[in-house]
């Protein structure tokens, strides 16, 4: 399998585990508005999906910036990543700049923990969607 979108559902760790360690071979997995699930079996996205190149977690409400931390660190092939409604910072973002080097987009819609600032100073050749900075520095 390719290809994997399970969006909008309950997920328990057990079944996401099960399912990615039997999916080798994802390069896209969708989990846009999906719940149920902690940090863990996602920070493990990279231990079972090395092929990963298009990661979508829109509107994940429980993802911390600890877990998409790890999952910049380890999925170093992702070209396109998907984060909208999602409560990450400053830091989480440089993070995954700095260590997905083959990324391409990034988007970030409605994650309000970023400033202007930090966008500014991102790689230009990283197309990134993004329009509602917070007010912090």
């Amino acid at each position: 399998m390719v290809y994997l979108k399970l969006a909008g559902l309950k997920i328990s760790d057990a079944l996401l585990r099960a399912i990615l360690y039997s999916c080798p071979n994802i390069k896209f997995f969708i989990l846009d508005r999906s719940y149920g699930f902690s940090n863990i079996p996602i920070i493990e996205i990279a231990k079972y999906c090395l092929k990963l190149q298009h990661l979508s977690l829109n509107a994940c409400g429980s993802l911390t910036d600890r877990c998409i931390t790890e999952i910049a660190r380890s999925c170093q092939k992702l070209r396109h990543l998907e984060l909208r409604d999602c409560s990450i910072n400053n830091k989480t973002v440089k993070e995954i700049v700095h260590n997905c080097t083959n990324l391409e987009y990034l988007g970030l819609k409605g994650c309000k923990g970023i400033n202007e600032e930090v966008m500014k100073k991102l790689n230009p050749k990283i197309k990134i969607e993004h329009s509602d900075y917070s007010d912090d520095k």
